[in-house]
């Protein structure tokens, strides 16, 4: 889940509402009214307040967490995560004004989480031991919310017939990789189906982190050292997700973050690299956005031509309350 949520409160190509939206393109020019909402109801307003908040963080020199980045990025995501009807959602996402500001708004957004990420993760690998290490991490705001996405996701996975994954891949993990954390907490202790201690026979869970950031995989791996995780556990992998060297035919499911490919048709390259070298029947789980959340993270069509031919949908799953991104599950044929 976006690191967004830690500003709200609550947990590329053009941003699309799952509902048909018609292009200004299609009108003859951006002045025209019917470019804009046709009524100064909540659509107009809303479109005000994300713009006037756009035009606010384009001034801010220094994304890194503070009062006022906190601030305007808390105000942002909560107006984001706001329930419309899907008239209004439209309205809102068809707008000239917004589509103007889009590209930026998401670009600023992405830049302040890696901010974000950097800077809770230097925090917490100030712990001396693994267990003050834990201590300063459940003191990130939303470490709980976290924790509910991986339960959300893990679930999700089991609809699909993924009972117990013990072995994940997390691509886009970033320098404080919170989801992957979750996740292995969450398989070791297993709330819904009970604990399974390693045996002789059989290793317990065990995620591979994966980013291109040299710099973000040294201190995520610090982190996960304060944190006294092992590394029959988690590991770290540097390198692009389309790289040949990384090996995920043994993962039972594999994570593809919301930031990693900025477009349509870069993520889309991607999911087709990865999934070529995952095992028929895998699950490859891809982030994505819904309603006014399009305006933090492109929404992700998997249901392409070309996505169609390696990877089958098995669920979709769109929160409605503190959780920002999007779900799906896919399966590799």
């Amino acid at each position: 889940m976006s690191r967004l949520l830690a500003w709200a409160g609550v947990s590329r190509e053009k941003a699309r509402d799952p509902h048909t939206l018609q292009s200004c393109e299609t009108e003859k020019s951006c002045e025209h009214v019917a470019c804009l909402p046709t009524s100064l109801g909540d659509a107009t307003s809303i479109v005000k307040r994300i713009v006037g908040i756009h035009a606010r963080l384009q001034g801010v020199a220094d994304l890194r967490p503070s009062e006022i980045t906190n601030t305007l990025f808390g105000d942002l995501v909560s107006q984001c995560c706001e329930i419309h009807d899907a008239n209004t959602v439209s309205q809102v996402l068809a707008s000239c004004k917004l589509q103007a500001i889009l590209p930026s708004l998401q670009r600023l957004c992405s830049q302040a989480e890696s901010c974000l990420e950097t800077h809770w993760a230097s925090h917490i690998a100030q712990g001396q031991d693994p267990a003050e290490a834990q201590r300063l991490l459940e003191t990130f705001p939303y470490y709980g919310n976290y924790e509910e996405l991986t339960q959300l996701e893990l679930c999700a996975l089991r609809s699909a017939g993924l009972v117990r994954p013990q072995k994940i891949a997390f691509v886009g993990s970033g320098p404080l990789p919170l989801t992957p954390i979750c996740l292995l907490k969450a398989l070791k202790e297993d709330a819904l189906l009970g604990p399974v201690p390693p045996t002789e026979h059989q290793q317990g869970p065990k995620i591979i982190n994966v980013d291109r950031d040299e710099e973000a995989v040294t201190t995520a791996s610090t982190l996960i050292t304060r944190l006294g995780i092992p590394e029959e556990e988690m590991v770290h992998y540097c390198g692009s997700a389309d790289s040949q060297s990384l090996n995920l035919n043994s993962c039972d499911a594999v994570y593809l973050a919301a930031l990693v490919g900025v477009t349509q048709l870069e993520k889309e390259q991607i999911a087709l690299s990865i999934a070529a070298r995952m095992r028929p029947g895998a699950l490859l789980v891809i982030r994505s956005s819904w309603g006014l959340r399009n305006c933090l993270y492109p929404e992700f069509d998997a249901t392409t031509t070309s996505l169609r031919s390696k990877l089958e949908v098995a669920l979709v799953v769109h929160p409605y309350g503190k959780v920002v991104n999007s779900v799906i599950v896919t399966r590799v044929r």
